[in-house]
């Protein structure tokens, strides 16, 4: 009886060790990276707006602003009145669309940068082409529609214009908090 039990026992207390020390390393390893501009926000938002410097929306105590449907606002520290937006949004996978949208003061999309894809590869990752992204470049949400979806790729499609249009919408919504008018 004993041998048959010692070794599960033996294998359960290795196994809670190796937990504990994962969990243990992982704590002393995270960084929250809520309200930085790290570098690929920054290389995101540069490939939209060249030569406009960006910082994340905050308020008055320092707390990241976010609105329904949008991760980050963020905001350029000059005069100007346009805004990058980072949504995730459900294609083919659950939040498998992760992006930034520039949306210019007059409602029409600047530009879309990826941030990631968990779409599947081959097929719903056909979205990140750059013929595909440049459709979208000067549109307003009523015209988004108006672009056909990727072939084979129809959830990753319907996806993305959910992303773009959610940018848009939230840009015309929310005007007045962002830029405080």
């Amino acid at each position: 009886m004993k041998d048959k039990i010692l070794p599960s026992l033996v294998l359960c207390i290795i196994c809670a060790v190796v937990c504990g020390l994962l969990v243990g390393a992982y704590e002393l390893t995270y960084v929250d990276t809520t309200g930085v501009m790290t570098d690929e926000l920054t290389k995101g938002c540069d490939s939209i707006y060249a030569d406009t410097e960006f910082e994340i929306l905050k308020d008055e105590n320092g707390e990241v602003v976010t609105f329904d449907g949008v991760t980050t606002v963020i905001v350029p520290t000059g005069d100007e009145k346009v805004c990058v937006f980072e949504v995730m949004a459900d294609g083919y996978s659950k939040n498998g669309i992760h992006v930034l949208v520039g949306v210019n003061e007059d409602l029409t999309v600047a530009g879309v940068y990826f941030l990631s894809c968990g779409e599947t590869p081959g097929v719903g990752t056909k979205t990140q082409d750059k013929g595909y992204l440049a459709k979208y470049e000067g549109i307003t949400a009523d015209e988004i529609d108006k672009i056909d979806n990727l072939t084979g790729a129809t959830y990753s499609s319907k996806g993305f214009k959910k992303a773009v249009k959610c940018a848009i919408e939230c840009y015309e919504q929310n005007k007045e908090a962002i830029f405080n008018e």
